[in-house]
């Protein structure tokens, strides 16, 4: 088996060298690339960059990161004015910005989606999903928060070039105009969990039929016993093809553990809590002795797929008085957690926005740094969750020693050997 990996390995990288050497020559390199587990790095970027933000969502596919709306009062004029040319939209749309970007992964560069008059108004706080090339997004709110929010569901196709949203029709019991939920998308059903108008808070579940667009409710909490959970906003959740677990957040005065996580079976239609169990390493190391996450908010979670198991990653967050800045992973089979030493952010950080690659690297985008002044952040942090194809590995190591690989023709790259499927990743 071993021996098996190490010829695989040893071809790919031969071929990387042959196409950096003998194919494409006079490149240049910062050093020699590693591959790093659990190690955040900033990621570069080539181009414009979109303003510091918070509130704001993003998806990854395997080539780009999307990011949608977002929001900041800090903003001067003159920054604005540079950002787009479009100045009545900037003006009508401060402090939120109306926007949809694409950050691809190979070249390093930003583009802003031209179809910004069809996205909706409410642009801070709004749940978004990816499947397949569309990104669906619901919910969220204007400015200022809660006086203005939504219940309405928008769909955008990812591929095209000026990333209009449409507005789907949608009929039944719909949810009352809402931000801060969560969305699962599941067998062609699109479910919606908690949020708040701004006043009060909910956990209820509803959910859209996308083929026939009928809203309907599935469970609406009455307070009726211990096992349905207490209205929030700004949490996170996991699913595993048949409950959906709820993770952390709050209401504006407090936050929610992960000790007894609210989970509800979409079969059954029925809340119960599950228990999780502390990384007693941790404790024994003096790393957060309750060997459990700390309360929080406004985190980011992302889950993967491994041979055994789906593991949930929450990082960042804020519990009204401490940001932070610490790696969690949930292993679901077994409801353990365990705390990533070595992986912290660069800054304490909320309101930011995390999402994972189908190969397993989550980026963070954006956010409130914690400390005495409220900055906000345009900076993209990467880092691997899980050793990926050898072949990931070799793509990257290519990227690293040869940056201005974007710069090639098509045919050049295709007669060097460079895959198709990389080469796709290009555009």
């Amino acid at each position: 088996m071993f021996l098996t990996l190490f010829v695989k390995f040893f071809g790919y990288f031969y071929r990387i060298l042959h196409i950096l050497y003998v194919q494409m020559g006079n490149c240049k390199t910062n050093g020699v690339y590693v591959f790093k587990l659990y190690k955040y790095e900033k990621v570069k970027s080539n181009s414009r960059t979109p303003l510091p933000r918070s509130g704001h969502r993003i998806v990854c596919d395997t080539k780009n990161l999307y990011s949608f709306g977002g929001y900041n009062p800090l903003i001067t004029q003159s920054e604005d004015e540079v950002r787009d040319d479009d100045d009545e939209l900037n003006i009508n749309s401060y402090p939120l910005f109306q926007e949809l970007w694409k950050y691809n992964f190979a070249t390093k560069k930003w583009k802003c989606y031209s179809g910004r008059r069809t996205l909706p108004q409410e642009l801070a706080s709004n749940a978004v999903v990816r499947t397949g090339n569309y990104l669906m997004v619901y919910g969220g709110t204007g400015s200022p928060f809660g006086y203005r929010s939504s219940n309405q569901l928008y769909f955008c196709a990812l591929n095209s070039d000026s990333g209009q949203m449409v507005e789907v029709n949608t009929t039944g019991q719909h949810p009352i105009p809402q931000y801060g939920q969560a969305l699962v998308c599941h067998n062609n059903y699109l479910y919606t969990i908690g949020g708040t108008t701004g006043f009060t808070y909910s956990c209820d579940i509803h959910r859209l039929n996308i083929k026939e667009r009928v809203w309907e409710n599935v469970y609406i909490c009455q307070g009726r016993a211990d096992y349905e959970p207490d209205g929030r906003y700004r949490h996170e959740v996991a699913f595993d093809g048949k409950n959906i677990y709820i993770l952390g957040g709050g209401t504006a005065d407090n936050a929610f553990g992960f000790k007894k996580i609210p989970v509800f079976n979409i079969e059954l239609k029925r809340w119960s809590k599950a228990i999780a169990k502390r990384d007693r390493r941790s404790v024994l190391s003096g790393y957060h002795h309750t060997g459990i996450p700390s309360p929080r908010r406004c985190h980011g979670a992302v889950q993967i797929e491994t041979d055994n198991d789906i593991q949930v990653f929450i990082n960042g967050g804020y519990d009204g008085d401490t940001v932070f800045d610490d790696l969690w992973r949930l292993e679901l089979s077994t409801m353990q957690w365990t705390f990533i030493q070595k992986c912290v952010l660069p800054s304490p950080t909320y309101f930011h926005s995390a999402a994972v690659s189908p190969e397993g690297k989550m980026y963070v985008f954006g956010g409130i740094y914690g400390g005495d002044q409220i900055r906000r952040s345009s900076d993209i942090y990467s880092v691997w969750l899980c050793i990926p194809k050898l072949s990931e590995i070799c793509w990257e190591a290519l990227l690293h020693y040869n940056p201005q690989i974007c710069n090639y023709s098509k045919e050049r790259l295709i007669n060097s050997g460079l895959p198709r499927g990389f080469l796709d990743r290009l555009v």
